[in-house]
């Protein structure tokens, strides 16, 4: 390893990278588009979030680029897609998934045709600052309809419109 990357990265527990910086940047080679291909997978735990810069070509004449913020947690994972620039038509759609640990960013063609474009893309990850704790699985409203599922609302500590009381253990 040459005395810069030396420098950027240190090792981490089990042989893995660890960041001195906050994050770091990753250039992939070109993969195929086909339904549900995963561009890029990343441990939750390691980062909070990455920016992407994707560059997808059918052919030299239908080619297009942009950008794709992700965010994710370990039960949710929110992308928005902008700078968005295309020659005649988008090609791809993106999705992300999240599960406990693993988030994934997903790409298909956008039509059959489209199928078999390469994609490459540049990745700026960030680290994750705050150690992971489980989310709290808490409604932030109260349905008061009176079949179905109970629901917790938080602002007011309200059962489907009940009122709670906690008793101390």
């Amino acid at each position: 390893m040459n005395k810069f990357i030396q420098n950027l990265f240190s090792r981490g527990l089990n042989g893995t990278i660890l960041l001195n910086h906050n994050s770091f940047s990753f250039k992939g080679n070109w993969i195929g588009v086909h339904p549900n291909s995963v561009m890029d997978q990343w441990h939750v735990g390691d980062f909070s979030s990455v920016i992407y810069q994707i560059t997808v070509e059918h052919d030299s004449n239908e080619k297009e680029i942009m950008q794709l913020s992700v965010v994710a947690r370990p039960d949710r994972a929110v992308a928005s897609v902008f700078g968005r620039s295309s020659i005649h038509n988008e090609l791809i759609d993106i999705s992300v998934t999240v599960d406990e640990s693993v988030c994934k960013v997903l790409v298909s063609p956008k039509a059959t045709g489209y199928t078999g474009a390469k994609l490459v893309f540049h990745a700026t990850y960030c680290k994750t600052i705050h150690q992971l704790t489980p989310p709290a699985i808490v409604a932030d409203v109260s349905t008061e309809e009176a079949d179905g599922i109970n629901t917790f609302d938080s602002v007011d500590n309200t059962m489907d419109a009940t009122n709670i009381t906690f008793d101390k253990v």
